[in-house]
C-alpha cells in the first residue's frame, strides 16, 4: 500500500484500471468513499475524492489488483500539510500570540533612565499612589493621571514624561530650568554681620564704601543703595556682592554626659506585599512600633535576566524608644567641638579657618568647650 501526505481539505482527482474496474467504485462506496464528477474513460474510471480518503482508495486498489493513479490534487500544500500534521504548533503559536497581546498591558519593568538614583524611589512612592508597579495592568486614564502628578511636582523632579510599551514603562525626565527675573531696584544696602578686616570687596552692583584693608564693625555699612550725582539728583541701585574680610568670633557649646532621647533599640519589623498579574498578594501585618522609622523598597520579579510582571514591596520599620544614653568625658567634649563648628558653619557657611583656639572643661555632669576661630568669610548681609 502506497503511503501518501494528505490532510482533510484535500481534494484529488485519481485514475483507477484494470479488470472489473466498475467493483473499485463498488468497493469504495461499501467503505463510505464519497466519488464524484465520475467518468468512465474505456480502461477504468476517473473520479474525484476527498484527500482524508485517499489511503483508503490506495488498499482496495490493492487488494483488488487494480491500477490507481492520481492526476490532480488541490489543497493547502505541503507546508501546511505538516504543520497541521502537528496540530500543537499551531495551536500553541495562536495560543503566544493571544498570551502577548493580553500580557503586554501589564508592566513588566520600569525603567527610569537618566533620573537621579536618590530621586527614583520618591518617584516610586508616587507612581503607587497612582497604584502603578510592576505586575499592575496599566490603562491610558491611570498613565494621564499618573503623568498629570508629575507634572504638578515639576519643582521636585523636573520635565518628566511616561511612556509605555511593549510592557515597559520608561520615564524620560530633564531638570527644570528657571530664569531668574531681576527684580525692581530697592532701597537695600550691604551691612556687616560681624566685624573685621576687609580682605576683598566684591560689589556687583550698588556704591561701595568699604576697601582691602580696612576694618569694619558689625552693623557698619559696607555698600550703599543711594549716591548723589553731579548735580545732586539721588541714583538709585540694589547693592549686592560679597565682602570678604578676616573676621574672629567665639562659639560655646555644652553637653550633658547623661542625655535621654528617642533612639533606635535594633528591633525591626517586615511587611512584604505580592504584586502579580494584577494580583495582589500580602503578608500578615505585624504590630506597629509607637515610633520607629519606615523605609520602603520596591524588588521587581526576574527569573535570572528575564523580567516578569510582579514584584514585592517590602516596608521595613525600625523601632525607636526613649532611652538613656551616657557619654565619656572624651566623647562629650568631641560632640561640644562640633557644636561650635556646626553654630560656626550656620553663620559663615563659607568660612575658611585660620586659626582657632579652644578651652574644654568637664565636670563630671556636663562637657563645656569655647572655641575662637579665626576665619576668612563673607560678612556682607543685605538690610533695607
Amino acid at each position: 500500500m502506497k503511503r501518501c501526505d494528505t490532510w482533510r481539505a484535500d481534494r484529488v482527482r485519481f485514475a483507477v484500471s484494470g479488470q472489473g474496474a466498475q467493483h473499485f467504485l463498488s468497493a469504495a462506496a461499501a467503505r463510505c468513499v464519497r466519488l464524484e464528477n465520475i467518468r468512465c474513460t474505456g480502461t477504468g474510471y476517473e473520479a474525484t475524492a476527498a484527500g482524508a480518503d485517499l489511503l483508503v482508495l490506495y488498499e482496495l486498489a490493492d487488494k483488488g489488483g487494480w491500477e490507481m493513479t492520481v492526476r490532480t490534487r488541490r489543497g493547502p500544500g505541503r507546508f501546511v500539510e505538516r504543520l497541521l500534521a502537528r496540530p500543537g504548533v499551531p495551536v500553541g503559536a495562536a495560543l503566544f500570540l493571544v498570551l502577548v497581546r493580553l500580557l503586554t498591558g501589564f508592566v513588566w519593568a520600569v525603567d527610569f533612565g537618566g533620573v537621579e538614583p536618590e530621586t527614583i524611589p520618591a518617584l516610586r512612592q508616587l507612581l503607587a499612589e497612582q497604584e502603578i508597579w510592576e505586575g499592575a495592568w496599566l490603562t491610558k486614564e491611570k498613565l494621564s493621571t499618573a503623568q498629570n502628578a508629575l507634572s504638578a511636582q515639576s519643582e521636585l523632579f523636573g520635565w518628566t514624561s511616561l511612556n509605555f510599551t511593549g510592557g515597559c514603562l520608561v520615564l524620560e525626565s530633564a531638570p527644570a530650568e528657571f530664569r531668574q527675573v531681576q527684580p525692581q531696584p530697592s532701597a537695600k544696602s550691604l551691612t556687616a554681620k560681624a566685624g573685621g578686616e576687609v580682605l576683598s570687596v566684591e560689589v556687583e552692583s550698588g556704591f561701595a564704601l568699604v576697601k582691602p584693608g580696612q576694618y569694619v564693625t558689625a552693623g557698619q555699612e559696607l555698600a550703599a543703595s543711594q549716591k548723589l550725582d553731579r548735580n545732586g539728583t539721588p541714583v538709585t541701585q540694589a547693592a549686592r556682592g560679597r565682602v570678604i574680610a578676616r573676621v574672629t568670633a567665639q562659639y560655646s557649646a555644652e553637653i550633658p554626659l547623661k542625655q535621654t532621647g528617642f533612639m533606635l533599640t535594633g528591633r525591626r519589623q517586615e511587611q512584604t506585599t505580592l504584586h502579580l498579574l494584577g494580583t495582589t498578594r500580602q503578608s500578615e501585618e505585624p504590630d506597629i512600633f509607637a515610633e520607629g522609622i519606615t523605609q520602603i523598597e520596591w524588588l521587581p520579579l526576574t527569573a535570572g535576566r528575564l523580567a516578569l510582571p510582579g514584584c514585592r514591596c517590602r516596608v521595613t520599620r525600625w523601632e525607636q524608644a526613649e532611652q538613656t544614653v551616657f557619654h565619656s568625658e572624651e566623647t562629650a567634649l568631641a560632640l561640644a567641638r562640633r557644636d561650635c563648628r556646626r553654630q560656626l558653619g550656620e553663620q559663615f557657611p563659607d568660612a575658611v579657618i585660620r586659626e582657632q583656639q579652644m578651652a574644654q572643661e568637664c565636670d563630671g555632669k556636663i562637657a563645656r568647650c569655647t572655641v575662637q576661630y579665626v576665619f576668612a568669610a563673607d560678612i556682607a548681609m543685605e538690610e533695607e
